[in-house]
C-alpha cells in the first residue's frame, strides 16, 4: 500500500535520497525545508508536497504545520525527523548560546513535531515515527561531544516514545547514521558551526578531532542512496528486513555496526567487573 512520508530537511543528504527512494517505490512524499524555492527538481511532482518548515517553530506553530500538512494527502504515515546540524568544539570552548540552538534544532524541534503529529496518528491507529540519531548517539567523541549529546537525548526520548505509544498501534525507531557522504560536515569545515579554538588544546585529541573533519569530509563510507533504501526498507518490512523483527535501533553503516558491538562488549565488562559493587548497594532483602 501507498504510504505518506513526511520528512524534515528533505532537499539534501540522507532526507532527499529517502524521498526519492520512497517516491520510486510509488510512495507520496511531504518534504518539509525551510526554502521550498530551493527544492531539487527531483521533488517536483503530483506525489510530492513541499512545504515551508523551520525549526525554530514553537508548539503553537507546529500544531498549525500539522494539521496543514495532513491535508495535503489526508494522512501521514511515516514522520521523519531528518533535519539537523553539528556544532562542533570541545567541551570547554563550547559557547552556551550555540550549545542551546544545537538543542533546539536536534532535540526540541523534534519533540514539539512529534507532540503535533500525535493526536492525528493516534486517531488512525497506525503510524511510524523515525528519529535520526547518528552513531554519536551510542559514543561521544572529543569536540563532538556537544552533537553527541544532542543525540542521546533524543535517542533517550525515542526508547520512552516507543513503549509509550504501542498502545495505540504506533511506533517510535532510532536510526544511527555512522558517517555518510553528504554535506553534513560542510558547514563545520567551512567555520560556521564551530566554536572558537583555544590554544590551551593545541596538540591534544580534541584538536586533533577538529583537523580529522576536514579529512572526513567528503571521504566518508558510507553511501546515503543505500541507507536511505535499508530505511525505506526496514518500514515497509521489504528487502533485506522481510521476516526480521523490527528492533528499537536501526544501525546504518559498517563504522555503527562495529560501535554498537564495542558499546556493547564495553557495558558487559563494566557489569561485569563491578558487580560486587553494583549488588553491594542494595537494602538487605527483608530489610
Amino acid at each position: 500500500m501507498s504510504r505518506v512520508w513526511h520528512i524534515t530537511g528533505a532537499n539534501t543528504g540522507l532526507g532527499l535520497e529517502l524521498a526519492l527512494k520512497a517516491l520510486s517505490e510509488g510512495d507520496r512524499v511531504i518534504a518539509a525545508v525551510r526554502t521550498p524555492s530551493k527544492a531539487p527538481d527531483a521533488l517536483r511532482g503530483s506525489n510530492v508536497e513541499i512545504l515551508q518548515f523551520d525549526l525554530s517553530w514553537d508548539q503553537v506553530a507546529m500544531n498549525d504545520y500539522a494539521a496543514k500538512t495532513i491535508a495535503a494527502f489526508g494522512k501521514v504515515d511515516v514522520l521523519v525527523n531528518n533535519a539537523g546540524y553539528s556544532y562542533m568544539g570541545a567541551i570547554e570552548e563550547s559557547e552556551d548560546k550555540e550549545v542551546k540552538f544545537q538543542f533546539d534544532v536536534n532535540v526540541f524541534a523534534p519533540l514539539r513535531l512529534i507532540r503535533s503529529f500525535l493526536p492525528s496518528l493516534r486517531s488512525q491507529g497506525s503510524g511510524t515515527i523515525l528519529n535520526i540519531s547518528s552513531i554519536g548517539g551510542l559514543r561521544s567523541y572529543p569536540s563532538n561531544g556537544i552533537y553527541c549529546a544532542s543525540k542521546f537525548a533524543l535517542e533517550g526520548i525515542t526508547e520512552a516514545l516507543a513503549t509509550e505509544i504501542s498502545p495505540f498501534g504506533l511506533n517510535a525507531h532510532i536510526v544511527q547514521p555512522g558517517y555518510f557522504r553528504t554535506n553534513f560536515l560542510s558547514s563545520v569545515t567551512s567555520g560556521a558551526n564551530i566554536a572558537p579554538a583555544m590554544d590551551e588544546y593545541n596538540g591534544t585529541i580534541a584538536h586533533e578531532a577538529r583537523r580529522a573533519f576536514s579529512e572526513i569530509s567528503g571521504n566518508q563510507r558510507g553511501d546515503p542512496e543505500k541507507g536511505a533504501a535499508r530505511i525505506w526498507e526496514f518500514v515497509a518490512g521489504e528487502g533485506l528486513f522481510k521476516g526480521k523483527e523490527r528492533l528499537l535501533r536501526l544501525p546504518l553503516g559498517s563504522d555503527t555496526g562495529g560501535v554498537m558491538r564495542e558499546v556493547a562488549g564495553e557495558l558487559e565488562r563494566t557489569a561485569d567487573g563491578y558487580e560486587d559493587v553494583w549488588r553491594s548497594t542494595d537494602f538487605e532483602m527483608g530489610a
